[in-house]
């Protein structure tokens, strides 16, 4: 990104600093040096999104959060079913994007068929639902959603990996898409480890608030 653009935001709609420190990490890689990254949790008092009613909570408290950062060049949502996208959108204060739009339309590139690995069956349906509404669903080839919860991954990130990894072997031919914020900064080694075309939403959403950038 330019450096006379600024500031990037990242904003976790859940509590978990652990994460929020993850996606500092992965921004700072993707944005170099040229501009500042901040990350902040939402004041959502929700731990782990893993339902449809928590997106709803976590959509107010993003657009807030949002808020008190006006004069940013940009806004990622850290959450894969982009909560707060719209309403923090609409503010009209900074390009913003989330995760999961961003994060699909990457896989999806050139006609790309893709699978999404992530957390939480309850979010199974919403994704899918994500992916019709990007006009995607004739390029997802699947959704894998892994066996352990969002905070036994959180915890202990390097016991999830082999299943990850195994996960992410036994996908489909085409990209694979890791959905959720507890993934940031996996894909690359991911990627190398299994030899498969592997995203997450990080790097495609910074790419998303920088290519709005470049036209304003």
């Amino acid at each position: 990104m330019n450096a006379a653009r600024g500031r990037l935001v990242i904003v976790n709609p859940n509590t978990n600093a652990r994460v929020t420190l993850w996606l500092a990490e992965e921004a700072r890689r993707v944005a170099g040096t040229a501009i500042e990254v901040i990350a902040v949790n939402a004041e959502s008092g929700i731990e782990a999104i893993e339902t449809p009613e928590h997106l709803e909570i976590a959509a107010r408290a993003v657009a807030s959060e949002v808020a008190k950062h006006r004069g940013a060049s940009g806004a990622v949502v850290a959450g894969f079913g982009d909560p707060g996208v719209e309403e923090a959108q609409a503010l009209g204060l900074m390009p913003v994007a989330g995760l999961g739009k961003s994060g699909m339309s990457a896989a999806a590139l050139g006609g790309r068929r893709f699978s999404i690995v992530t957390l939480g069956m309850a979010m199974r349906e919403p994704i899918l639902a994500k992916a019709a509404s990007l006009d995607l669903a004739s390029q997802l080839a699947e959704v894998l959603v892994l066996p352990f919860s969002i905070a036994e991954m959180v915890r202990d990130r390097d016991a999830a990996l082999a299943e990850i990894l195994r996960a992410v072997r036994g996908c489909q031919d085409g990209a694979v898409l890791l959905g959720g914020a507890p993934f940031a900064g996996l894909a690359a080694g991911i990627a190398l480890e299994t030899r498969r075309i592997v995203l997450d939403g990080v790097e495609a959403s910074i790419e998303t608030v920088e290519r709005v950038n470049r036209v304003r």
